[in-house]
């Protein structure tokens, strides 16, 4: 049983070999074979101690039906069947060897994610090597799989070994890039030791693709120094900052000196015009352009963009790029747009700064001051258009989950706590803060504290009312309250109160409740249904006073007001009827009047009123010109009206 060797194998193993020495030192291994984890190894070979060069020769194969067997081994999550075969001679005390291997892999898996995505299944390989004196020679080396094929060759041992290697989809570690890429150049050592190694590479791809790599890795790999000049598109990165995503152009010119760590790295990295997605945040940063400086490790940086609504930011500063990525950034705010076409626009002015580590707990502050800012009352309950309802997914493929796993509308699975920040930030608008929707029109103003943290905001003060009114049908009231709290949302929450006496009852209405949903409420001095208040705040009379229309009428103002109508009763007859205008009211006297208007021509207009009592008129306005107008007028009581109009605008 392998476990008692290895706690972490399981099942049982078959091990038979061979040996013999002949009198002149040569030791003879004409057979070995391991029968294990469903695989099987057989080897046999010859080692000649009486030389002191050590001369060996040998031949050892591995077969593997189910390499998953064998992941306790790797480490790493292996899948598929492989058989390798190699065999070789050569010196052990000269250093010099020729060996052949050969690959097959099929259905394999490596368990890492970025080489799984470039085999996709299959794999082969072939390959002359040798090493002579100490010098490596590849005579030949072609890698075969099913999205990337490479080939390595040298002409003579410490010749350069020329390198070609060629992906035929970049999109496959890149998401939104597609198309061929190819590496070419050579290896080359100077020193005949595999300790230096000198580079010459060219990197070419979709997109406008192009790098260039020289220089030398040294020590194994230990130190290097190399340079790296090009262009690639930003969207490399997507698979890292998953579901974030950007677009643009980079270019770059950097060298790396010393160990091979960020630390070592030197140079700059500038764009133009680039897109940053910000799906998270229902945001995106547009026009992205600037340089990240690269020293001492730390990357300072220097970027300008917007966010598609008007104004710019510049974001500058340094931050390092070791863990905990501390920073001390500054970001200037340029009337910047913001916007939610459902429920505010506002532009934005002052400096936010973050200061220490981008892990958790660097520091959030600053003062901004709010330019002219609209904010909408919507006339419904319901999310954003953009809000996608619960689906449930039925044998969704992968690149389906793979996409909405990046738009982040599936959970990741993982718990813990998220980073919180410090906050110390300053929100001012003295004034023009214009809250409209739902009969509602107001004007405030204030200053609003935001601190404790991003995971616990605590926001004090509000936006108070300056002045404003709430118009239900035909009644206008002035405001009496109003304010905005913004709670650490971007939903604030409202609170306006109109107050108004009809006889002997005063009415209150107040709309309360989150931008985004608010709700409508009557009260009343004194305590009368709701109904009743409303009709007593809209026609002066009880309800059961009122006539058919002015029941509907009064259905439709507190549909408007409650945001499940949009233009009110008139407003959907108007659009049915596909007149210019549409009106109906009552007359002092409780009798029901509407009035419909259209244009018969493009200078012609007529419009025709009526009431329940009998009384008709028809008028027409016959346009002359942009400021001369002559219209006449006729009623079924005889009365008749002409009259030129001369109007300008100033």
């Amino acid at each position: 049983n392998l476990s008692l060797v290895e706690p972490r194998l399981t099942g049982p193993a078959e091990i038979s070999t061979r040996m013999g020495w002949q009198a002149d030192g040569q030791i003879s291994l004409p057979r070995l074979r391991l029968v294990a984890l469903d695989a099987v190894l057989t080897a046999d070979g010859v080692l000649d101690t009486g030389d002191p060069d050590l001369p060996v020769e040998g031949q050892l194969n591995l077969t593997a039906s189910d390499l998953s067997r064998l992941s306790a081994l790797t480490g790493q999550p292996l899948a598929g069947a492989a058989e390798l075969t190699a065999k070789g001679q050569g010196e052990i005390e000269g250093r010099s060897i020729d060996a052949e291997v050969t690959l097959d892999a099929e259905r394999f898996r490596s368990g890492i994610a970025e080489l799984d995505r470039l085999i996709a299944g299959d794999l082969s390989l072939d390959a002359d090597l040798a090493l002579t004196e100490g010098r490596p020679f590849i005579e030949r080396l072609v890698l075969q799989a099913s999205r990337l094929s490479a080939r390595a060759s040298s002409a003579a041992p410490g010749a350069p070994v020329d390198i070609s290697l060629r992906l035929a989809d970049l999109g496959v570690l890149a998401t939104g890039i597609s198309g061929p890429a190819q590496l070419q150049g050579s290896l080359s050592f100077p020193q005949d030791s595999i300790e230096t190694v000198t580079v010459d590479l060219n990197f070419s791809g979709p997109g406008g693709t192009s790098a260039r790599i020289g220089g030398q890795v040294r020590g194994r790999g230990r130190n290097l120094a190399l340079s790296v000049t090009g262009n690639a598109p930003l969207g490399l990165a997507n698979s890292f900052i998953a579901p974030r995503s950007i677009q643009g152009p980079a270019r770059f010119d950097l060298r790396l000196d010393g160990p091979p760590q960020l630390g070592s790295l030197t140079g700059q990295i500038s764009t133009s015009g680039s897109r940053l997605a910000l799906p998270q945040l229902k945001s995106s940063i547009d026009g992205l352009s600037g340089n990240v400086t690269l020293s001492g490790g730390q990357a300072r940086f220097d970027l300008t963009g917007n966010a598609g609504a008007g104004g710019s930011f510049r974001l500058s500063g340094p931050i390092t790029l070791a863990p905990p990525f501390d920073a001390r950034l500054d970001i200037a705010l340029n009337n910047l747009g913001l916007e939610d076409p459902n429920l505010y626009q506002t532009s934005l002015n002052g400096t936010v700064t973050v200061n220490g580590p981008l892990t958790g707990g660097a520091a959030i502050g600053g003062a901004v001051q709010l330019g002219r800012t609209e904010l909408r009352v919507p006339s419904g309950s319901s999310g954003s258009p953009g809000d996608i309802p619960d689906i449930v997914h039925v044998n969704e493929p992968a690149d389906v989950a793979r996409t909405r796993r990046r738009a982040g509308l599936i959970e990741s699975g993982k718990d813990g706590a998220v980073a919180a920040f410090p906050l110390n930030l300053v929100v001012v608008a003295p004034d023009r803060i214009f809250v409209r929707g739902r009969g509602l029109d107001a004007e405030l103003g204030g200053r609003v504290l935001l601190s404790g943290t991003t995971a616990d905001v605590v926001a004090s003060g509000v936006f108070e009312l300056i002045r404003g009114r709430i118009d239900v049908l035909t009644k206008r009231l002035t405001l009496s309250e109003g304010i905005i709290d913004l709670r650490g949302s971007l939903d604030p929450y409202l609170r306006f109160v109109a107050r108004t006496e009809t006889d002997d009852t005063t009415v209150e209405i107040v709309l309360e409740g989150p931008a985004s949903s608010p709700t409508v409420s009557f009260s009343s001095t004194p305590d009368l249904p709701q109904e009743e208040i409303v009709a007593q705040l809209l026609f002066g009379r009880s309800f059961t006073e009122m006539s058919a229309f002015q029941a509907a009428q009064l259905v439709s103002a507190v549909a408007t007001l409650s945001g499940r109508g949009s233009g009110g009763l008139t407003g959907q007859l108007r659009d049915s009827l596909g007149l210019s205008d549409f009106d109906i009211t009552s007359t002092e006297g409780g009798a029901t009047q509407f009035s419909a208007g259209a244009y018969l021509s493009e200078n012609i207009y007529s419009e025709f009123s009526a009431d329940s009592e009998g009384r008709n008129e028809i008028n027409l306005n016959l346009d002359l010109s942009s400021s001369l107008t002559v219209r006449g007028s006729a009623s079924n009581t005889g009365e008749t009206g002409l009259g030129i109009f001369y109007e300008k605008d100033y």
